[in-house]
């Protein structure tokens, strides 16, 4: 495989360059993460002022600083008894609010509600008009023991001893 691709007129990548990014996209992957880097973006926050804010358990919280953290996207220095967390990467803002408003997503968004509407719909008239029941009726009647004797089982049934 190419150590390069070509993603666009303008933009090459090498593999390792796509494989940070695909890292990247992996950590901003979780919608508490994102809402953590916001709460930094306006300043350096301990643990339990994010657990306050977002309402969350402190040890989620935590975990999800330490995966920001191994992804270089916050630092952590100490004060005191504390532990401070800043945003190191401010640039990262910037790309989820870009995420934010992609009029893909948007379109996306509409055309799902829009299948489930439709869906439910349908789900709803089938009911009220009786079409979405099961239906019962006779197997054909070339398929049916008495009409045809060859249909029957003939070993004998097994007897208890």
């Amino acid at each position: 495989m190419s150590d390069r691709w070509r993603l666009a007129d303008h933009t090459d990548l090498t593999e390792e360059e796509l494989d940070r990014a695909a890292a990247l996209v992996k950590v901003l992957d979780s919608q508490t993460r994102l809402e953590i880097l916001l709460l930094l973006d306006e300043g350096e926050k301990v643990v339990h002022q994010l657990v306050t804010e977002l309402d969350k358990s402190q040890p989620l919280i935590s975990q999800h600083l330490r995966v920001l953290r191994s992804a270089g996207l916050v630092t952590s220095s100490r004060k005191g008894r504390e532990v401070l967390y800043a945003l190191s990467q401010p640039d990262v803002i910037g790309i989820i609010h870009d995420l934010a408003s992609l009029e893909t997503i948007k379109q996306a968004e509409d055309e799902l509600a829009a299948r489930r509407e439709r869906r439910q719909r349908t789900a709803t008239t089938s009911r009220e008009d009786g079409s979405a029941g099961a239906a019962i009726i006779d197997p054909p009647a070339p398929v049916r023991p008495e009409l045809d004797p060859g249909l029957l089982p003939t070993t004998p049934r097994p007897t208890r001893d």
